[in-house]
């Protein structure tokens, strides 16, 4: 689901020099490229005994480079493209990544395929959901965030990063296997809160483009 392109602009200046691939459904990164991850997982409060989902995560490629920096997180890769999120495929990206770990892997990778309408995730479950680079590629983005929200428990947080225009900007996901229309800031925060999410936070130093973080609002 994620464009080739933002591989790429997720990446710190200075890094982002040995895109390697093993396979054909996405890029793996070098040791010194997955250090960002330590902060990603720092501003997710990632924890061990935390279960996790990644939205629109194709292979696995970003999840298996978190996970050198996790232990005991059961990760749930979820996504609706069936032929690059496979068992085979996301046993790869962890076999690669396994080699950068300094303790044995204590972590649990699921998969899971969803529609564009639900993420078929388990309900209720989650402590942290995240959406990297996946937003504006939603056809329903109303039907994934309201889903998202019975999958979460009611403690869970959301995370959603991705690129936004301000002020009516019209402009277009330049990825050419995209072309998705931005969305606006505006637009994306009422979704948000009509589907009972409430924006808490926001990363400042993971990029071109902050971390959104969402709660619950209970009740709803």
């Amino acid at each position: 689901m994620r464009p080739a392109l933002f591989i790429l602009s997720f990446l710190v200046a200075g890094c982002g020099d040995s895109l390697i691939r093993p396979y054909k459904c996405g890029p793996v990164l070098s040791e010194k490229d997955i250090q960002i991850f330590r902060k990603v997982n720092t501003f997710l409060d990632l924890r061990a005994g935390d279960t996790y989902a990644d939205i629109g995560a194709s292979s696995g490629y970003y999840d298996g480079a978190m996970a050198v920096f996790l232990d005991s997180v059961d990760l749930y890769i979820q996504d609706i493209d069936q032929h690059c999120l496979t068992e085979r495929n996301l046993k790869r990206v962890v076999r690669y990544y396994s080699r950068f770990r300094k303790t044995p892997d204590t972590n649990h990778f699921h998969v899971t395929i969803g529609d564009e309408e639900k993420t078929n995730l388990p309900r209720g479950i989650f402590d942290k959901i995240y959406c990297n680079a996946t937003f504006h590629v939603l056809q329903y983005p109303d039907a994934i965030v309201s889903d998202l929200y019975t999958r979460l428990r009611p403690d869970g947080k959301l995370f959603i990063r991705d690129e936004f225009v301000y002020h009516g900007e019209t402009r277009y996901c330049d990825a050419k296997q995209c072309r998705n229309l931005i969305p606006q800031f505006e637009d994306f925060l009422a979704i948000m809160e009509r589907n009972g999410f409430r924006l808490t936070g926001q990363s400042d130093d993971l990029g071109d483009y902050p971390i959104y973080r969402f709660e619950k609002m209970l009740g709803l």
